[in-house]
């Protein structure tokens, strides 16, 4: 069963493809190295890419492969963020980039999870939600695993 991690953030980006350049750059700062696939064709607004912790001897990945997608523009987010946030209690209406983890392996990568979740907060003080967690996962960041 798939387990997806869901981040509402005001980034001022206007393309996916850029705004998922922009990220991967900065998750890459942050630790191992990364192996991985762009996802794709896609419209300007979203990109996607399957990516996992690469091994030491630049082999395949440590865990399975999660995919990250990056949704950017209001009107593109909207429906989701009033879905997820009907009254705007955690302040996401307006938000201008959805980011999406998806995990649908035995074996997830949960330290890139980690490093994703970081690099979110970090450029653009990501919301985080989950369906089982709603918004209360934001008080610990990304799921303890």
């Amino acid at each position: 069963m798939a387990y997806q991690l869901s981040f509402f953030c005001r980034s001022g980006e206007e393309r996916g493809d850029e705004a998922l350049d922009r990220l991967l750059d900065y998750v890459l700062k942050s630790g191992d190295g990364l192996w991985g696939e762009w996802l794709g064709p896609f419209e300007d607004s979203v990109a996607a890419f399957r990516l996992g912790t690469g091994s030491s001897d630049g082999g395949s990945p440590v865990a399975d492969l999660l995919t990250l997608e990056v949704h950017v523009g209001v009107a593109e987010i909207a429906e989701s963020a009033i879905a997820v946030s009907p009254n705007d209690e955690w302040g996401i209406w307006g938000c201008d980039l959805l980011a999406t983890v998806t995990l649908s392996e035995d074996n997830p990568d949960w330290a890139l999870v980690h490093r994703i979740s970081a690099a979110l907060v970090s450029l653009w003080k990501a919301v985080p939600w989950d369906e089982s967690s709603g918004f209360e996962i934001a008080a610990g960041g990304a799921p303890q695993h």
